[in-house]
């Protein structure tokens, strides 16, 4: 009962647009302040070309602090020389109300500096007193530009189209509009790596996010970022094992406290 009245508060505070509570990113990606199109295929689907090694992973994120309103996702990667692959689902809510998301990904390396990729992403919402369940269908494009060594920029854009499927309630008619980022990671020296990003939107003005990424030793990382226009902290760190890594991130919000994220992968 605390969780669903919860729930309805949330709703109330934050508009009901489901992509939100389920493109997260990886948990590495929220340790850097969120800053995801150059980091995860989720946002930008030519970094698939950027994995030299086929890989899975499994990420936890409770946004909202509440036991049962975590965002959980798994990832899967087929790394190979034609066409790399991605398949990522997340889900978010409880019984009550749940958001569900299935990716699709591709991307190829069209010249030694640019890789271009497209991603499917089908949605659906589960809610009590709904008859038939909403769903959206949206297209996500992305290219990634090395132009020198230290130096990797993406371009992604995301929902765009995005086309409601089944949609009764009016409520649920509020999906997200187009979602245009920009970004880049400048290693300044080989232990430390800047990233940046910026976010454009119809429904939101211009949104900053950028974060710092420090290697003291080759196996452990430390991680801080700015989320949001700089009004939410965020810290993370990684560790690596043979050939599985461990990501821990925190984040600040100014209204909903501490949140945390956890993710594993493992390369194969």
């Amino acid at each position: 009962m605390k969780t669903t009245s919860f729930l309805f508060l949330i709703f109330l505070i934050f508009p009901c647009q489901a992509s939100e509570f389920l493109r997260v990113g990886d948990t590495r990606s929220l340790g850097l302040g969120g800053a995801g199109v150059t980091h995860t295929f989720t946002f930008n689907p030519a970094l698939l070309v950027l994995s030299t090694n086929k890989q899975a992973g499994v990420d936890i994120f409770n946004r909202f602090n509440v036991s049962g309103l975590q965002t959980l996702q798994a990832s899967f990667i087929y790394s190979n020389d034609l066409l790399p692959a991605g398949i990522n689902i997340s889900s978010f809510g409880n019984d009550a109300y749940r958001e569900t998301c299935f990716l699709l990904a591709v991307g190829k390396q069209i010249s030694e500096m640019v890789t271009l990729g497209i991603a499917s992403t089908y949605l659906f919402i589960q809610s009590e007193g709904v008859d038939k369940n909403p769903s959206r269908l949206a297209i996500d494009a992305g290219v990634v530009i090395k132009t020198v060594d230290k130096l990797l920029i993406g371009i992604s854009i995301l929902n765009f189209p995005s086309v409601n499927l089944t949609v009764r309630n009016e409520q649920f008619k509020q999906t997200p509009v187009y979602n245009l980022r920009t970004g880049f990671n400048w290693n300044i020296i080989e232990s430390c790596m800047l990233t940046s990003e910026l976010i454009c939107s119809e429904e939101s003005p211009l949104t900053v996010n950028m974060g710092v990424e420090y290697y003291p030793y080759s196996s452990f990382s430390l991680r801080a970022g700015l989320q949001d226009n700089f009004r939410m902290p965020t810290f993370g760190i990684g560790y690596v094992f043979s050939r599985f890594s461990f990501q821990l991130a925190t984040q600040f919000h100014p209204l909903l406290g501490t949140c945390t994220g956890l993710g594993l992968k493992a390369l194969f």
